[in-house]
């Protein structure tokens, strides 16, 4: 009698693309809000319901996990990078949430939009490297390749960081504005971070299954 095996469970790919469309998604409302000064309210709406998209997905990642009998990659390596994404999209959100909260005009500093624009790259070059994750001993040159992108992202940010910071303390009086806009560098700074968090778990990916 042959048996035949169960084939890998390929909707993990499906999913970690949602994730990574789900995070540019935010990224551009973000974006849009900074550049429009739009109606915050109805982008705070809109930010959550991106989010809360993001919070089923890692939900089902979790639960898929669980029923699945045989897995493209290790469960470890399904779960650190889907838990990463989500990290990611979660401090998006959290971004939005104070500049609605602390009803942030916009910042008088250029820094603050040019992280905004970093962040962006990065979250595109995080959807190019999760949709070469379904052929990755193809893709493994290219993914690493994506993955060093990310991380000169991340240093870029660091630099604006750093560079924002000084000036907000250096050239304001105001001590409400100072506090409210440090706490928004940190959480884009924060969101950078994350992004290269999602950059490891891409790479330790595509070394370990090449």
């Amino acid at each position: 009698m042959a048996f035949k095996f169960k084939p890998q469970e390929t909707k993990f790919f499906d999913y970690f693309q949602e994730q990574a469309a789900a995070i540019g998604e935010a990224t551009q409302i973000l974006k849009r809000y900074f550049a429009e000064r739009g109606d915050k309210n109805a982008n705070m709406e809109r930010i959550n319901e991106v989010e809360h998209h993001g919070d089923q997905i890692f939900a089902e990642v979790m639960d898929q996990i669980n029923h699945s009998f045989i897995t493209p990659f290790d469960r470890e390596d399904i779960l650190g990078l889907s838990h990463s994404l989500n990290q990611v999209l979660d401090h998006i959100q959290g971004t939005m949430e104070k500049m609605v909260i602390y009803n942030c005009e916009q910042p008088r500093e250029r820094f603050i939009p040019a992280l905004v624009n970093v962040l962006e790259e990065a979250a595109a070059e995080i959807q190019n490297a999760v949709r070469m994750l379904r052929d990755v001993k193809s893709n493994h040159r290219a993914i690493l390749d994506s993955c060093e992108k990310i991380r000169g992202h991340e240093h870029e940010g660091d630099n604006l960081y750093r560079a924002g910071i000084a000036r907000l303390f250096d050239q304001t009086d105001d001590a409400v504005y100072m506090l409210k806009w440090k706490e928004i560098y940190e959480h884009l700074e924060t969101t950078l971070d994350n992004c290269e968090d999602v950059a490891n778990e891409l790479k330790g990916i595509a070394v370990k299954y090449v």
